[in-house]
């Protein structure tokens, strides 16, 4: 049997973005590289941001960055890698991820999707918590936005960005606004009509501008081929990764790593000073305000009130057995169509 089809059957950020005495934001990232990163000598131990403008344009079409689709500049400089991480979360991977991204002092964007946030906030809580931005993903993962109605792609963005604010309704506020205006299309499917908008409500596209086709079920070493050989291909940019596939956090931390010793720096994307107010402020907006801190004591009689399926092993259980089904799914038949190509 074909190996693929058989294979497929990282607080804050320290700076959230630099900006001049008179309000203006800085174009670059300002790298702090006085102190190291004390488990990762190659990384500092500050993590560098790009803050991305996600007005729309003048045109009504949303703000757009990636070279693989967009033509409009991330920011990042030559050998700067900005890592994200679609799917998830995932109660298997999502974990090993974060962890990996510790010991690297790094700090990424994850592209959630709805269904799973709903299904376990607490790991959205451990990405916040940790300083990493949250965009979208839709609701459940449809392949393609442009196949529903008009209605059902609406209503698949609009529920993502619900459930994971509804995740982190009771974290602490700073935690709370991790929850950036950015969006990505599953399977990268965008349209005009979606495009627009979005841009009405103010929300940013992240597209991406080199991958590691993780996607695809292949195993850690072919992962850190794939990256290294995409790297050296685009100059570095948004990588896609995913934090639903066991090879990718197997892998992540020597991807890092060998990225490194080529030169090439890790940032994070945030979103520009000013974006959550402008999304907050638009008619049907997607985002939602920052609710106040809900004190520890209730937090934990919450916790441990029946009720909300996250706090039910058995239903997190038969979540974690769906989003498994549909992995290898998604993944088995990426196989059979490379292999059949």
């Amino acid at each position: 049997m074909h190996s693929g089809i058989w294979r497929a059957s990282l607080t804050l950020a320290a700076t959230i973005a630099i900006c001049a005495p008179a309000g203006a934001c800085l174009a670059q990232p300002v790298h702090e590289a006085a102190q190291t990163c004390p488990t990762d000598p190659l990384a500092p131990a500050h993590m560098p941001v790009v803050a991305l403008d996600t007005r729309p344009t003048a045109a009504g079409v949303a703000a757009a960055y990636g070279g693989m689709q967009y033509r409009r500049s991330s920011g990042l400089a030559p050998k700067e890698i900005a890592l994200t991480f679609d799917d998830g979360p995932n109660p298997n991977v999502t974990p090993r991820v974060l962890s990996v991204l510790r010991q690297h002092c790094m700090k990424a964007t994850f592209f959630m999707v709805g269904w799973y946030a709903k299904a376990r906030p607490d790991l959205v809580r451990a990405v916040a918590a940790d300083g990493h931005f949250i965009g979208t993903h839709t609701w459940d993962h449809p392949d393609n936005l442009r196949r529903l109605t008009p209605a059902a792609a609406e209503s698949q963005i609009t529920r993502g960005f619900e459930a994971v604010h509804d995740a982190l309704a009771t974290a602490p506020a700073a935690e709370q606004a991790q929850i950036a205006p950015l969006f990505r299309f599953p399977g990268l499917n965008d349209s005009p009509y979606l495009i627009s908008w979005l841009a009405e409500r103010d929300i940013a596209v992240v597209s991406a501008d080199m991958g590691t086709d993780d996607w695809r079920g292949i195993g850690p070493a072919a992962i850190e081929y794939r990256a290294l050989r995409y790297a050296n291909e685009s100059g570095g940019g948004i990588v896609i990764m995913h934090d639903t596939k066991p090879a990718t956090a197997e892998s992540l931390s020597d991807v890092i790593t060998l990225l490194e010793q080529r030169g090439y720096r890790f940032v994070q994307l945030v979103p520009a000073p000013g974006a959550r107010e402008r999304a907050l402020s638009v008619p049907a907006s997607l985002l939602y305000p920052v609710q106040p801190a809900v004190q520890t004591a209730t937090v934990v009689a919450a916790s441990a009130a029946p009720g909300p399926r996250a706090a039910d092993p058995v239903g997190a259980w038969i979540q974690t057995c769906i989003q498994s089904v549909q992995d290898a799914t998604r993944d088995l038949v990426a196989q059979v169509q490379t292999w059949g190509n």
